[in-house]
């Protein structure tokens, strides 16, 4: 059975910026990931920083690829969340 999903959004860094370019994807897609673990690096300004994961569950998607220019509030990927009725069954 499917979780919920989750859409990972660019945040405003405040770095006075309205847009950023990904750099590199940190985690795989399919990965399991905790919240709070790196998934995308992202640089503005020759400002390097790394996007954590939200919420803990699988990366499904990969919307932008590396060297994308991207927008605050774009959605950058989506993680699956493994609901509670959902690990009652695995």
């Amino acid at each position: 059975m499917a979780g919920q999903l989750h859409e990972l959004v660019l945040p405003d860094l405040g770095l006075g910026q309205a847009t950023v370019k990904a750099s590199v994807w940190l985690a795989p897609l399919g990965r399991e990931v905790v919240a709070g673990d790196r998934l995308l690096e992202v640089v503005a300004e020759g400002v390097t920083v790394d996007l954590p994961a939200p919420v803990s569950g699988r990366l499904t998607e990969q919307r932008v690829a590396e060297e994308d220019v991207l927008s605050v509030g774009q959605v950058l990927g989506v993680l699956e969340q493994q609901t509670e009725e959902g690990r009652e069954q695995s």
